[in-house]
Parts: structure tokens; sequence; C-alpha cells
């Protein structure tokens, strides 16, 4: 402030030393320096340092991973070679032949034949599914036989109901008893001391035939206070076999539904 003061109307700065000046006087700095000062690296000695060590670390794991998978390769006999480079050769075959199978079932696919193939395996598949389920068609599989027979007293239909309703809910997905299919709208009654089984007459000793997980049905059936206990209790008899292969061939035949009617999908 005070060299502005004592400097005299219409007087000028002297450039400094390391400014260079102008023809006409005035103090010019080229813009290529100002960038190159901009761009300059300001890193302490410590920074250099550190990053030459990560440096040559990285340098040397490379290195060391480089001989040891080449140590591992040499160290093999020549028959471990071998067998190595036939393993490698096979799934690589394999592989091929996985993408060969795909790009023709991609192919298939993309054609009209087959899309109306794939069209009518998947109908057919869900027919069989809907068969079995609504029993019009006989299934195996695993699952269990189950042996029940009247006490000093005959069982009730309740008893037989809720056996049906455990074997249910343990996942049997085909049942018979005595040659009945049984379905989703069968039912138990008592009639003059026997037991009506959708409008047909059966007797001890039921025989039941039930398709699903054997382990699962067996444990089910026999909890405390379950369907089987339940039978001993009332003076029954109850024997269970489990096994990997079962069949239910009684079939039914659905009616025609009287009030209900396809919905339209929205």
């Amino acid at each position: 402030m005070d060299d502005e003061r004592d400097r005299a109307p219409g007087e000028t700065e002297e450039p400094g030393p390391d400014v260079p000046a102008s023809a006409d006087g005035a103090p010019s700095v080229s813009g290529w320096k100002r960038v190159v000062r901009l761009l300059r690296p300001r890193g302490t000695r410590s920074e250099l340092l550190t990053g030459l060590l990560c440096l040559l670390l990285g340098f040397a794991l490379a290195v060391q991973v480089g001989q040891s998978t080449g140590d591992q390769l040499s160290s093999l006999r020549q028959d471990e070679l071998v067998r190595l480079l036939d393993e490698v050769t096979q799934r690589a075959d394999q592989l091929d032949a996985e993408v060969a199978d795909l790009e023709e079932i991609r192919d298939e696919l993309r054609s009209e034949d087959g899309r109306d193939q794939a069209a009518r395996d998947l109908a057919q598949q869900r027919a069989e599914q809907e068969g079995i389920l609504s029993g019009r068609l006989p299934a195996h599989g695993p699952g269990v036989r189950i042996h029940v027979a009247d006490g000093e007293r005959p069982l009730e239909a309740q008893v037989l109901f809720n056996l049906l309703e455990e074997l249910r809910n343990a996942g049997a997905e085909a049942i018979q008893v005595n040659g009945v299919r049984l379905v989703t709208t069968s039912y138990f009654v008592d009639s003059g001391g026997s037991v009506v089984l959708d409008g047909s007459g059966i007797s001890s000793p039921y025989e039941w035939t039930a398709i699903g997980d054997p382990e699962t049905i067996d444990r089910a059936l026999e909890i405390p206070g379950g369907a089987l206990p339940r039978i001993r209790e009332a003076g029954g008899e109850v024997t269970t076999t489990v096994s990997d292969q079962v069949r239910v061939d009684a079939l039914r035949i659905p009616g025609e539904p009287e009030h209900a009617e396809p919905a339209e999908e929205e």
C-alpha cells in the first residue's frame, strides 16, 4: 500500500527477476508454463518410496505364482501328465457335446414344429398329473401299505376318515382302500354297523395303499394322538409296511360338474 502511494502517476511496477517482461514492459507468463506447473507431481519422498515398494512386491508375487504353477506341473510323472491331459480333453469334449445339444434344442424351439411339440409334451404332462390326482389314471411309486382291522367293536367311519386326512396331510398323492380310489370328494359314513365309502359298503380288514414319501407318511401317522394311535386306542389292529414301490390301480371316473363352470381369464 505504501509503495502504491509513493508511486508517481503513470509509473508502472518493474517486473520481478523471475518474470520476463514483454516488449512494452508488462510482465508476461506463457500459458503452457502454467499448465506444466499445475501438472508437476508434488509427491513427497516417502510417497514415492512407498509406491516403488508396492510395485516391486506385486512383481515378486507374480513371479512366485508362475514359478509355483510350473513347479507343480514339472513334479508330475509322465503318466500323470498324460492322465491330466486326457481328463482336460474329455471335459472339453463333454462341454462341446452339451453345447451342441443345447443348440439343437434351441433350434427346435425356434422352429414352428418344435414349439408345437413342446406344447404337446406339456399338455401330455399336465394331463397325466391331473389324471393321477383325479383318479382317472393308475399310479405307482414309493409309498406305504396299511393294514387296518376291527377289534372287539367295529371301527367307526370317522376313524377311517381321520386316517385319510392324515395321509393327505403327509403328502400322499394317490390313495386307495379295498379297491376304491380315494379322491377329493371321497367320504365315509356309518351305516348299520358297517362303513360306506363313496356310496359302496366296505368291511374290515381295510387294506390301504398310499403313494408318497414313505418315511414322512410313516412318521406322520405314528405321531401321538394321530390316526394310527387312535385306531389302536379304539381296539383296532394296525400294521404299516414301507415300500420303495407300490401301485394304486383303482380308477375313478370323475363326474361332470353340475354347478361349476370354467371362469374366463381376465
